[in-house]
């Protein structure tokens, strides 16, 4: 009976997520053709040099059908810089040595997406000018949906050193992400700018990072000076 009743529970189980249908396949597959595109062309030709026309054409479609999946070559570098970067990014955390001091941890995930960006430099400015200030709000949930990851992961890391770190209790984790992250981001702008090379920025960025993990540790008993003893005594 309990086979019989698990059986007709699975199947239920199973009826209740609709299968996906031809239209919404064939959706799915003309958007990664245009996203392999224009990764593809972008690598080869660079951003600037790369057309709408040319992405559509090796996408085997026609531009109208490219602008109903993007608006701009713009949008389509966010689209394709989302996917590699939440893959990066999740790679990263994965990778992730859990009994290295905190600061080696981040510099293991910022240092997987500084080598990413330094694949294809002129590709990373024009990417990192997109994304700091959207042209297009629609993209502003393809780049929340990788913060969320990368805040989160950071979170995590913190949570995990809590106790080797002697992290202070109550932090706001995702705060913490937050502003850890956006040391990291600060600096990679600086380098891709040209104001620093990528040795001093990774440099700089251990340094910075080592600082703001201080402030995180709880803080240790303050010693006291004689004037305070003195007190203590009379007491």
């Amino acid at each position: 009976m309990k086979q019989a009743v698990g059986k007709r529970a699975a199947k239920g189980g199973a009826e209740k997520v609709p299968p996906v249908g031809r239209r919404e396949r064939n959706k799915r597959e003309k958007l990664d053709r245009i996203l392999a595109s224009a990764r593809d062309l972008f690598a080869a030709k660079g951003f600037s040099d790369t057309t709408t026309q040319e992405i559509a054409e090796r996408a085997d479609i026609g531009t109208g059908t490219l602008f109903l999946y993007a608006k701009t070559k713009e949008d389509l570098l966010i689209m394709v810089f989302k996917d590699e970067m939440i893959e990066t990014s999740q790679t990263a955390f994965r990778k992730v040595s859990p009994e290295a001091p905190l600061v080696d941890q981040l510099m293991q995930v910022f240092g997987a997406m500084v080598t990413y960006h330094s694949r294809d430099l002129p590709l990373a400015r024009a990417l990192i000018r997109e994304i700091t200030i959207l042209a297009n709000p629609d993209r502003r949930e393809d780049v929340r949906s990788l913060m969320r990851i990368i805040y989160s992961g950071i979170g995590d890391i913190i949570a995990g050193s809590r106790s080797r770190e002697k992290i202070r209790a109550g932090i706001d984790l995702t705060l913490a992400g937050e502003a850890l992250f956006g040391i990291y981001y600060i600096g990679l702008i600086g380098w891709l700018n040209g104001q620093i090379t990528k040795q001093a920025f990774l440099k700089r960025l251990r340094a910075k990072l080592a600082l703001s993990v201080e402030g995180l540790r709880v803080a240790p008993a303050e010693p006291a000076t004689p004037a305070r003893r003195t007190r203590n005594r009379k007491s």
